[in-house]
C-alpha cells in the first residue's frame, strides 16, 4: 500500500508541475488506476493550493465512488478556478448524492459556460425532480454548448410545457439542434392540449413565430404539425391574411407595429433627408446610417417609417425590418438560402415602394458562405442594388463598419453613407423632455419630472452608461427610472420623477453602493477606513490606497476614459492580497461575488490569448474575460500571479489601461471603464510570509526591493500606466492573533452554531496553538481556515452528532490538552447564548 501511495504522490507532483493538458489527463487517469487505496490522499488534495491537484482529486473521487467526499466537493463548487468548479460538479453528478442538488443548482448561474454545462449534466445524473423546468430556463443561455446540452436532455424529459423553447431551437444554426428539436416535437405535440396552445402566443415573439413558420414551410412540416401550424398563424382570434413580405421580416408599416415605433426627437434634418431620398424617383441608392451606439439610428428609421406612412394609403409604403439570421432561418441544404432570397426579391419587385431595413448589414459578407463556395448575401444583393430594384436602409457603428462592409469596397459604394453624430447635453435634455410626453401616451401613468431631475439623468448617464452615447444612454436611464418609480402603482396614477431617486435606481442597475452614488449621503472616509482595517490585518497602505480611490469615484473626479482604478498588489503568499480584492468588491458592489478572478498561471502557451478574448476560428466560444465583463460590466477584476502570464497578455492589457476597453477575437469591443482592476504578484517579495522576530527589513527597504524587481521584469510603458503599486507586508505576531480571532468569528457564524444557539468559549492556549499551526512561512495565513476546520470544527461536529441531543443553548469549551485541541460540551450558564460578532472572535476568551 505504501508503494501505491508513493506512486500517487509522485503523480500528484507531476500534475502540479505540468502545463500540458494531455499530460495532465494522462497523469490523472494513472492516478485513478491506482484504485481506492489513494482516497485519503485525494481527500487531502481537495484543499490543496494548486488548482490542478484540486481538479484531479475531485475528478477521481467521483470516479472512485467515494460518497464521503461529497461535503468537500460541495465546497469546491465555489472554488476560484472554473476548471475546479467544473470537475467538482462532475464528481457530484457521478456520486448521485441528493445533498449536492442545491450546490449544483447554484452553479447554473456561474459566469463560466463550461461550469453551467456541467451543472446541467450533473442534474440529469442526480435525477433532479424539477429537471424539465431547469432545462427550459437554460435554453435561453447565451452559450451554445449549454443550450445543446439542455435540448439533449429535453429529449428524455420534455412535456408539452417545453414546446416554446423547443420551437425556438428550430432557429438554431446547427442542423443537429434542429434535428433534436424536431424529434422532441414529434413526441410532445400530440400531447398538447387547448391550454398549451392558448399560452403559446405569450411565449413567442411575433418575430420568433414568423421564423418558425418559415422553417415549417422550408421543411414542409405544415401537415405534420397541422394544428400547431394553424395556431402559430393566429395573430389574434382571427386567421392572419395570406403571407407576403411578412414571411421574410417585420413590416413596420403595419397598424399593429405603429404603436411600438420610436420617435427621433431632434433629428428632423436626418429624417427629412431620408424621406426626400426615398420619395425621389431619381434616387435609387441604398442608405447606410453610421454612428455610435446610442445616437438614435433605429429611432430615425422608425420616424422615417411613420412619415412615409403618413403620406397616404395610396402610396402604400412597406418597410420590412429583417436581418441575416432571419433570412437564413429554415434553410438547411446548399442552395436553400439562394432560393429563399430569390423568392423574397420576387415578392419585393411586385411592389413599387418597398424598403428593406437591415439591422446587421456587416454580416452580409459572411452570411451564406461555406467551405465549397464564397458566394454570400452581399453577392446576391449586389446586382439588385446596382439596378435600383431593391433599396436597403441599414445602420451600424464606425467600428462595425471597419470590420464589416469595408472588406468589400465595391458593395459599400452602393450605399450612400449618412453620418449621425452624438448629441450634446442640451440636445439630449430636449429629447428627454419630449420623451416624457411619450410616456403619457404609451403607459397608463401621467409622468412629470421635478426641476433639475432630467439634468441629473443626463449627468449620471454620462458617468455610468459608458457603452453608448447621447441621447441613447440618457434615455436608457430615464426608462429605468420610470420603471422603478411606477413599479407596483395602479394604472392612471400621477408620477413625479425626482432627482433623489436616480442614485437608488443606478444602485439597483449597477450594484454600486448607494453611498458612493448619492451626493446627499456623505461618505465617511474614517469609517470606510475602519471597515477595511477591521477585516484586513496589518496592511494599512493597501487600505489607505483604496479609500483614496473610493473618494475619487464618489466625487466623480476620475478619468472617465479609463477603468475605475488599476493597482498592482505585490507581496508574499498568504498575506491577504486576494482577500483584499474581495473586500473591495463587497464595499463597492455589496457582495464579494462581484470579484472575478483569473489565475494567469493558467494562461500560458499559444492559446492563452484565445482563452481570454476568444478564438477567431470558433465563433461559438467567447473569451472568458470578455464574456465575464460583458455579462457583468460593474465588477472587480483580479488577475492573480500576473508575472506568469504569456507575454502577449501584457500587450493585451496595454489596451485596457490606455483606452478602458478591449477588442475580442470577433472584433467586438468590451468596455472596462466600470471595472476596478487588481493584479497580484510575488515578484521581489520575501519568500517568508511571516515577519521575522527582531531586526529585519523596514517597510521602505521592502518596498524599494520589490519596485526594483518590478522595474527589471516589466516594461516601463506598462508600469507607468498603473495607478499604484501596493506592497503587502509579511504578517506579524499581532496580526496572526487578530486573524485567528477573525476566522474563528466567521466559523462560529455557520448555520450549525446559529440554529442550535451555541455559545463558544475558546481558551487562550487553544488560540495560541492555532497561531502556531495555522500559519506557515511559505503560505502565510492560507492554512488557517483548514486548520480551524480540521482541528476545531471537525471535533465539535463529531461530538454534536455522536452524543444524544438536542444540543441547544449549550456551551462549547475549546482548550488545549496534551498538545492537542480538546472540545467539551456542557450546559450554558447564560440565559441566552450569543454567537460572537466579527471581527472579534469568541464571546468568551480566557485572558489569563
Amino acid at each position: 500500500m505504501e508503494d501505491t501511495l508513493e506512486t500517487a504522490r509522485q503523480l500528484l507532483e507531476k500534475i502540479e508541475s505540468t502545463e500540458d493538458e494531455d499530460r495532465y489527463r494522462d497523469y490523472r487517469d494513472q492516478l485513478y488506476g491506482l484504485g481506492p487505496e489513494i482516497i485519503p490522499l485525494l481527500r487531502e488534495d481537495l484543499s490543496h493550493r494548486h488548482p490542478s491537484r484540486r481538479m484531479a482529486a475531485a475528478t477521481n473521487l467521483g470516479r472512485l465512488g467515494h460518497l464521503e467526499a461529497v461535503p468537500g466537493l460541495i465546497m469546491l463548487v465555489n472554488d476560484p478556478q472554473a476548471s475546479v468548479r467544473e470537475m467538482a460538479i462532475f464528481a457530484l453528478g457521478i456520486l448521485g448524492d441528493l445533498a449536492a442538488v442545491d450546490a449544483v443548482l447554484g452553479a447554473l448561474h456561474d459566469y463560466d459556460a463550461d461550469v453551467r454545462y456541467r451543472a446541467l449534466v450533473a442534474l440529469g445524473d442526480l435525477n433532479y425532480a424539477q429537471l424539465e423546468d431547469v432545462l427550459v430556463r437554460c435554453m435561453g443561455d447565451e452559450a451554445f454548448g449549454v443550450r445543446e446540452q439542455g435540448l439533449s436532455q429535453l429529449r428524455k424529459v420534455a412535456s408539452p410545457k417545453a414546446v416554446a423553447v423547443v420551437l425556438k431551437s428550430l432557429l438554431e444554426r446547427e442542423v443537429e439542434m434542429q434535428q433534436m428539436a424536431e424529434e422532441i416535437l414529434d413526441r410532445i405535440v400530440p400531447k398538447m392540449t387547448r391550454e398549451h396552445y392558448k399560452r403559446l402566443p405569450e411565449q413567442l415573439t411575433p418575430r420568433e413565430r414568423r421564423l418558425i413558420l418559415n422553417y415549417f414551410e422550408a421543411r414542409n412540416l405544415q401537415e405534420v404539425y397541422g394544428t400547431l401550424w394553424q395556431r402559430l398563424q393566429l395573430v389574434s382570434r382571427a386567421a392572419a391574411a395570406p403571407r407576403g413580405l411578412d414571411k421574410y421580416g417585420r413590416l413596420l408599416n403595419n397598424a399593429d407595429e405603429q404603436p411600438f415605433l420610436m420617435h427621433a426627437y431632434g433629428r428632423d434634418d436626418v429624417v427629412s433627408q431620408l424621406v426626400d431620398h426615398f420619395t425621389d424617383p431619381k434616387a435609387s441608392r441604398s442608405i447606410l446610417l453610421v454612428g455610435q451606439a446610442g445616437v438614435g439610428k433605429t429611432a430615425i428609421i422608425h420616424e422615417m417609417t411613420q412619415r412615409l406612412v403618413e403620406l397616404g394609403e395610396e402610396l402604400d409604403w412597406q418597410i420590412m425590418e429583417t436581418n441575416t439570421s432571419e433570412l437564413i432561418s429554415g434553410t438547411r441544404y446548399l442552395g436553400d438560402w439562394e432560393t429563399k432570397l430569390k423568392e423574397m426579391a420576387e415578392a419585393i419587385l411586385k411592389h413599387d415602394r418597398v424598403i428593406v431595413y437591415l439591422t446587421n448589414p456587416n454580416d452580409l459578407l459572411g452570411a451564406g458562405a461555406h467551405s465549397k463556395s464564397d458566394e454570400n448575401f452581399a453577392d446576391f444583393f449586389k446586382p439588385y442594388l446596382q439596378r435600383g430594384q431593391i433599396r436597403i436602409i441599414a445602420e451600424c457603428t464606425e467600428d462595425d463598419l471597419k470590420k464589416g462592409l469595408t472588406r468589400d469596397p465595391g458593395f459599400l459604394r452602393l450605399f450612400r453613407q449618412v453620418k449621425v453624430h452624438e448629441m450634446d447635453d442640451a440636445q439630449t435634455l430636449d429629447v428627454l423632455k419630449k420623451r416624457l410626453v411619450d410616456y403619457r401616451v404609451r403607459t397608463d401613468y401621467t409622468i412629470t419630472a421635478e426641476s433639475g431631475c432630467l439634468e441629473s439623468v443626463v449627468d449620471f448617464s454620462r458617468s455610468f452608461f459608458t457603452r453608448s452615447v447621447g441621447p441613447g444612454r440618457a434615455c436608457d436611464l430615464l426608462d429605468a427610472l420610470v420603471d422603478q418609480t411606477t413599479r407596483n402603482l395602479e394604472a392612471g396614477a400621477s408620477v413625479l420623477l425626482q432627482a433623489e431617486n436616480i442614485p437608488p435606481c443606478l444602485a439597483e442597475i449597477t450594484g454600486i453602493s448607494l453611498d458612493l452614488l448619492d451626493d446627499t449621503i456623505p461618505l465617511s472616509l474614517s469609517e470606510t477606513r475602519k471597515w477595511f482595517l477591521d477585516r484586513l490585518v496589518d496592511q494599512e497602505h493597501a487600505v489607505d490606497t483604496i479609500v483614496n480611490r473610493l473618494a475619487l469615484i464618489k466625487s466623480g473626479l476620475g478619468d472617465a476614459d479609463k477603468p475605475l482604478g488599476v493597482f498592482f498588489l505585490v507581496g508574499p503568499t498568504g498575506v491577504g492580497k486576494t482577500y483584499f480584492t474581495k473586500l473591495v468588491a463587497e464595499r463597492l458592489f455589496g457582495t464579494a461575488d462581484r470579484m472575478l478572478r483569473f489565475d494567469l498561471s493558467e494562461y500560458q502557451g499559444r492559446f492563452a490569448i484565445e482563452k481570454l478574448i476568444g478564438s477567431p476560428h470558433d465563433k461559438d466560444r467567447e473569451g472568458l474575460l470578455t464574456e465575464a465583463v460583458r455579462n457583468q460590466p460593474y465588477s472587480v477584476l483580479l488577475f492573480d500571479e500576473f508575472e506568469k502570464a504569456d507575454s502577449e497578455i501584457f500587450n493585451l492589457f496595454l489596451q485596457i489601461l490606455d483606452e478602458g476597453r478591449l477588442t475580442d477575437a470577433r472584433g467586438n469591443t468590451t468596455d472596462f471603464r466600470q471595472t476596478l482592476i487588481f493584479l497580484t504578484s510575488n515578484l521581489g517579495a520575501s519568500r517568508a510570509s511571516l515577519a521575522p522576530v527582531g531586526f529585519g527589513e523596514g517597510a521602505n527597504e521592502i518596498s524599494g526591493r520589490i519596485r526594483h524587481k518590478l522595474d527589471e521584469f516589466f516594461a516601463p510603458e506598462f508600469l507607468n500606466r498603473l495607478d499604484d503599486i501596493v506592497v503587502f507586508s509579511p504578517l506579524t505576531e499581532a496580526a496572526m492573533a487578530r486573524l485567528v480571532d477573525i476566522e474563528l468569528a466567521k466559523a462560529f457564524k455557520r448555520r450549525g452554531f446559529k440554529r442550535r444557539n451555541l455559545e463558544v468559549d475558546v481558551k487562550k492556549s487553544a488560540r495560541k496553538w492555532l497561531e502556531e499551526h495555522g500559519f506557515s512561512p511559505r503560505f502565510g495565513a492560507r492554512e488557517l481556515k483548514r486548520t480551524i476546520e480540521k482541528s476545531v470544527l471537525t471535533e465539535i461536529g463529531r461530538q454534536l452528532i455522536s452524543e444524544s441531543g438536542p444540543h441547544e443553548n449549550k456551551l462549547i469549551k475549546v482548550s488545549l490538552t496534551e498538545g492537542r485541541i480538546a472540545v467539551n460540551i456542557e450546559e450554558s450558564t447564560s440565559k441566552k447564548a450569543a454567537v460572537p460578532r466579527e471581527p472579534r472572535a469568541p464571546t468568551r476568551i480566557e485572558t489569563t
